[in-house]
């Protein structure tokens, strides 16, 4: 049982390591913080920091890609014909799950590529078989993903800074309405 409790403890310090990151991150910006900072707030040493990660920078992008880990496997284990509804409901409550992470995330002065991540994972989620029945080109397959992705984007960050006032239900639906209205006026 030795290994069962390594892993809990391991678990553990990660998980009190990325939460010491997301709360001074509310605070500065990925560039200001040193690995002090997040040892300080952690309340462990900077060894053990180390034993996991290089630096500030790639304990955020694990942490980012442990998100799109799990979009992808959800992406998956989704039946196609279900990514209008379930799929994207999926996603939501990931989102809400990791309130705070995505807060900062999908924050406008965030020094990342999440919109490049997400645009690549929608590439991947067979997006033109949803769309038509009929063989789309890549040029307005392109187009259409990074429209799509841009709105839903927008919606989601509206959610984040309104503190997920509504439910991942709510929002879903939004979405999808949001969708059906703006093919119903080209």
């Amino acid at each position: 049982m030795a290994g069962v409790k390594g892993n809990r403890r391991i678990l553990y310090t990660k998980k009190v390591i990325k939460d010491s990151l997301v709360e001074i991150l509310q605070h500065k910006r990925i560039h200001q913080i040193t690995v002090t900072d997040i040892c300080k707030n952690a309340n462990i040493n900077r060894g053990t920091f180390y034993t996991h990660y290089k630096d500030a920078y790639d304990l955020l992008q694990s942490m980012e890609d442990e998100l799109f880990n799990q979009i992808l496997e959800y992406i998956e284990e989704t039946p196609l014909e279900d990514y209008k509804e379930i799929l994207l409901l999926k996603v939501l409550e990931l989102i809400k799950e990791n309130k705070d992470l995505c807060k900062i995330l999908f924050s406008r002065h965030m020094e990342s590529n999440i919109m490049d991540r997400i645009i690549l994972i929608a590439s991947k989620a067979n997006i033109d078989k949803i769309i038509s029945s009929s063989k789309v080109d890549d040029v307005f397959l392109d187009y259409f993903i990074k429209y799509t992705v841009g709105g839903v984007f927008s919606v989601v960050q509206t959610w984040l800074n309104n503190d997920l006032k509504e439910s991942p239900e709510e929002v879903a639906a939004i979405i999808n309405n949001i969708v059906i209205f703006g093919g119903a006026i080209s």
